[in-house]
């Protein structure tokens, strides 16, 4: 291509741009550069341009479209020397800005009177003391912020300094809850809300514990002294004066003519109180040490010996007050770079491959529909297994960016899958390191990663009591972020690329923090992401119902903040089709109080690589899944004819060994059916899966198949295994398992040719027995799978692990689904349960649920006479088994989505046990964190104890340790893992490491086995 570039820099970085574009381009003029160029380089001399980029950096990039027109690529730097178009301005002029939304002032105002108030209550004797006082480490009877909630109250009620103080004398007045069933009614509500909960919500933790109360925030022990909350000073004058003057002005602030007031308050609320938190988090942080009589904070002395009074409190109260609000209006306002033009291009190019150009037909409709409408869209993405929903996702956010630069951040349930997503995006969609980050858990496994593509390309060519911060490892370039953010990423310099990248891939764990306002800082962190930011969901019903309610909080403020969503997965049922629009529509109603609107609307997008796309306005919930149920009918349609895994039961008696036997049957007949000549030794070779729910069973299995069968190699995939050796399975099944091209690199593999050549027997299958983590996100073909069954999704997604990629049409049976899972026959009452949908209050066998008498078999609660093949259709038909999953989710969900709607229960929104209740992870689940000290062949737990966190030795704790079989696969020793892991640089510490979930983990310790892992003791299959 035909490149010119112009240079609109000032000061230093003008000679700095001259010097590095002469290296790249030749000098048309004093500022301007032409040359030709590969997008390759064009690619490697904007990522240049940024590295080299200050404040003072502007550099336009146009190509030569021939006779019709120079285009705009991209901007380095500041655009606002270049129009829309990239035209350079002949001169300037002045104009008075657009008006600020009156929500958006509001909002700022709020937080400017809640920050003068904010820690009003830290004047108490109590507080003053412990600042003073380094050794008062017990906690306030009453926290600073509901002293402050009480104080300000008796003000604005006329009660002068001291009176309003003696009122917390009275135990009624002082534990009372300040807000009504009905939630926020007016502006002090909203701000008494605002104070309050600056540093946590209102209590109880959990749900069981009550209604709404002061638990969070009043303690019963220490016991209430009166003495110690009466102020130890009067604030000055001019400090409450200001209070006064900002109460006063909140009074003007009402909700739009004809809007429901809960739902404005809320919504202003949420915004008003994030800027409150950014603000006091970042004064905070500030060094402003002067002498007075009530001081906010301490800050550690130079010397690291204690600690110092910090921060006068009426300075920190005016500090705080003015940029909460400031920081209000800019987060509600906040614009940052999108995606060049260059790349969403490459996004948006049409595709040569007639397998995916329903994306193309699909992305075309939503173009069209966003030039007619600016209304933010939920956009659901059908398209079945293999049918290329990552580069779909990425098209539907660029189509409906529209005028607004195109940004957007995938949340992944996986680590592996974040940086398996990055890789993608880099690969396929040619996003380059400068508009990309990754969000993951650990700097481990980001080496990893790395390590693994290096190789890849050499083969082919306080004192407030405040929640910690939760550290995660942000891999990027460096970006843009506004002024006022620098100062935060300079103390936080992970979060420049993870809030500056116009693309991000992100595990849902740090993204989740934006529904969650009881997280604090990470709450702020998450929402200065996600309110920029269009929002990809993969495979949302993989989550269970407690973490779908999680996500479904994330889906509302990002329609808050008027963004767009894009979930996607080949097995969206209609009741989380149907929660996603709820939660959707949600945010949507606050976005619409804010702004006046009586009657909200919003897009709707079905697309699949079958129908037609489908868009549509719809404004009430039984009104889409009617939609919903009407399009999943004519995709079922669509669906018959395509044959590309074909099921059968593998018929099994409810008892341990009888199951054991059946999946041996099912091993051997499937392999005979699918097994294909390895090239020039004229054995047969097939690769399979057995998928089993739990680790335990699923290593129990592994070992019983490698001794049934001498001639199988048999590898065991799950979480708790060693992360060094793990990463190798990993990068082992990726490489061997991507067939797109055939099975020639399998023919060609150095490993499988000598595993094939030493078996005596003609027929020799590859047996990976995995858990869950295979069933979503892995881009593995096999040949065939046996099934255990934890519901119908499961079971979809786990067959979508075969013939993948080859997507030959198939007679013979490839996938074999067990008539009862390893819960059923060790007698449980409660079967299909983690994972799965069935619970104790509502059991799958319950009577009249179900076919009559079905007994957790799947011979009666599948249809099979209407299964001819194995897809989407058995989680949509009406089969039993999904119906049954249909019910469970739909009761499970009902009551968090009412809350989270305000239908029921509509101040709880503020209470911690709504959140609390419906974590993401289950923190009930004991998890330790374990190594294997390979100098001194012992294993190590992590210890926590008051002075640090050590490794200790825990022998006791190891059940049992198991050698690895002879035809174990995948299954590297010790010896060749520390090797391995020297060779690659990582710490043998490090490469050892794992983790084991359970309960009991104090006392029963785990079982390792060296092949297959960690696991509970094992259970006797006898």
């Amino acid at each position: 291509m035909h490149i010119v570039l112009i240079s609109a820099c000032e000061k230093r970085a003008l000679k700095r741009s001259r010097a590095l574009l002469d290296s790249y381009a030749l000098r048309a003029g004093e500022r301007t550069w032409a040359s030709a160029m590969t997008a390759e380089g064009l690619q490697e001399l904007r990522a240049a341009l940024k590295r080299a980029a200050s404040r003072q950096t502007a550099v336009a990039c146009y190509r030569n479209e021939g006779m019709r027109r120079m285009k705009l690529l991209w901007v380095v730097g500041s655009a606002r020397h270049f129009g829309p178009h990239g035209h350079f301005p002949a001169g300037t002029t002045r104009r008075k800005a657009s008006a600020v939304p009156a929500w958006v002032r509001h909002a700022a105002l709020l937080a400017d009177a809640a920050g003068q108030g904010h820690d009003v209550g830290k004047a108490s004797v109590a507080f003053q003391h412990k600042l003073r006082d380094p050794n008062v480490s017990q906690k306030d009877s009453i926290r600073h912020e509901w002293v402050s909630l009480k104080v300000i109250q008796a003000l604005r009620e006329g009660a002068d300094w001291a009176t309003a103080w003696r009122r917390l004398e009275d135990r009624k007045a002082r534990e009372s809850v300040p807000f009504a069933e009905q939630g926020l009614t007016s502006v002090f509500d909203a701000f008494d809300f605002l104070v309050v909960s600056h540093h946590g919500l209102l209590g109880p933790k959990k749900a069981d514990e009550g209604a709404m109360s002061c638990i969070n925030h009043v303690r019963q022990d220490p016991p209430f002294d009166p003495a110690q909350y009466r102020p130890l000073a009067p604030l000055p004058e001019p400090t409450l004066a200001f209070l006064d003057k900002k109460l006063r002005r909140l009074t003007k602030i009402a909700p739009p003519e004809g809007v429901a007031a809960p739902l404005y308050w809320r919504a202003l609320s949420l915004v008003a109180r994030a800027g409150l938190i950014f603000a006091d988090h970042y004064i905070s942080s500030l060094p402003k040490s002067k002498p007075a009589e009530l001081y906010a904070n301490t800050k550690q002395k130079p010397d690291k010996t204690g600690r110092a009074l910090d921060q006068p409190l009426d300075q920190h109260l005016s500090d705080v007050s003015g940029m909460a609000g400031r920081m209000t209006y800019r987060l509600a306002t906040l614009r940052l770079p999108g995606l060049s033009q260059e790349t969403v291009e490459r996004i948006m190019a049409r595709t040569e491959n007639p397998l995916f150009a329903w994306q193309d037909r699909a992305a075309a409709a939503l173009e069209t529909t966003r030039r007619t409408s600016q209304q933010p869209a939920l956009v659901l993405n059908l398209a079945g297994t293999g049918a290329g929903k990552t580069r779909m996702n990425a098209k539907c956010a660029c189509a409906l960016a529209g005028d607004r630069p195109a940004r957007f951040a995938t949340a992944l349930n996986l680590r592996t899958l974040t940086l398996q997503t990055g890789d993608a995006y880099r690969e396929q969609l040619g996003i380059g390191p400068d508009e990309l980050a990754c969000v993951i858990g650990d700097a481990l496994a980001a080496r990893l990663h790395e390590i693994g593509k290096r190789q890849e390309a050499a083969e082919f060519a306080d004192e407030d009591e405040n929640p910690v911060d939760v550290a995660f490892e942000a891999i990027g370039d460096t970006f843009f972020v506004p002024d006022w953010i620098e100062p935060f990423v300079k103390q936080k310099p992970r979060m420049r690329p993870v809030i500056g990248a116009p693309v991000l891939a992100s595990t849902v764990d740090f993204l989740i923090a934006a529904g969650e306002p009881h997280r604090q800082g990470n709450h702020v962190l998450a929402l200065l992401r996600l309110v920029d930011s269009d929002l990809i969901l993969d495979e949302i019903d993989s989550y269970d119902p407690k973490a779908m309610v999680a996500v479904l909080r994330l889906v509302q403020m990002a329609s808050l903040f008027g963004r767009n969503v894009i979930s996607s997965s080949a097995t969206l049922a209609r009741p989380v089709a149907t929660a996603l629009y709820r939660a959707y529509r949600g945010g949507v109603a606050m976005r619409a109080a804010l702004e006046g609107q009586t009657e909200p609307g919003f897009l709707c997008a079905l697309i699949d690589d079958h129908l037609a796309p489908d868009v549509f306005v719809c404004r009430e919930p039984s009104e889409f899944a009617e939609r919903y149920d009407a399009r999943i009918a004519r995709l079922l349609a669509a669906l018959d004819g395509h044959a590309l895994r074909v099921p059968r039961l593998a018929a099994a008696i409810a008892k341990p060994t009888a199951w054991h036997e059946a999946i041996a049957r099912e091993v051997a007949q499937l392999h005979e059916d699918n097994a294909w000549p390895f090239a020039q030794t004229g054995k047969r070779v097939s690769f399979g899966l057995v998928r089993i729910a739990n680790i335990q069973p699923a290593i129990e299995t592994a070992r019983f198949l490698a001794a049934r069968f001498p001639n199988a190699q048999v590898a065991c995939y799950h979480a708790q295994d060693f992360t060094f050796r793990r990463y190798l399975k990993e990068q082992r099944l990726d490489r061997l398992l991507t067939r797109k091209h055939g099975d020639g690199h399998i023919e060609a593999d150095a490993d499988i040719r000598e595993r094939v050549a030493r078996t005596n027997s003609p027929n020799v299958p590859f047996i990976v027995v995995a858990t869950p983590v295979e069933e979503i996100g892995r881009d593995h073909d096999f040949d065939w799978a046996v099934i255990e069954p934890s519901s119908t999704q499961s079971i979809v997604q786990t067959a979508g692990r075969v013939n993948r990629h080859r997507r030959l049409v198939r007679t013979a049976p490839n996938v074999a689904i067990l008539q009862y899972n390893f819960r059923k026959v060790r007698g449980k009452r409660i079967v299909f349960t983690r994972p799965g949908l069935e619970t104790g209050e509502w059991p799958y066998n319950a009577k009249g649920r179900g076919p009559d008498n079905h007994d957790h078999n799947l011979k009666r609660l599948i249809d099979w006479n209407r299964l001819a093949a194995l897809d989407a259709g058995l989680r949509f038909r009406d089969h039993p088994f999904a119906r049954l999953d249909d019910e469970n989710l739909t009761r499970m969900l009902e009551m968090p989505l009412k809350i989270l709607c305000l239908e029921a229960k509509p101040r709880d929104w503020m209470v911690e046990a709504t959140y609390a209740d419906y974590p993401l992870r289950d923190r009930e689940d004991a998890q330790q964190t374990w190594r294997f000290n390979y100098l001194e062949n012992t294993f190590e737990l992590l210890t926590f104890t008051a002075r640090d966190d050590r490794f200790v030795p825990r022998s006791d704790l190891v059940a049992q340790q198991r050698e690895i079989p002879a035809n174990a696969w995948l299954s590297w020793s010790a010896t060749e893992l520390a090797e391995q892991a020297t060779a690659a640089e990582i710490a043998l510490e490090d490469a050892f490491r794992f983790t084991v979930s359970g309960y009991g983990l104090d006392t029963q310790g785990f079982e390792w086995d060296e092949a297959f892992g960690a696991s509970k003791p094992f259970v006797d299959f006898k």
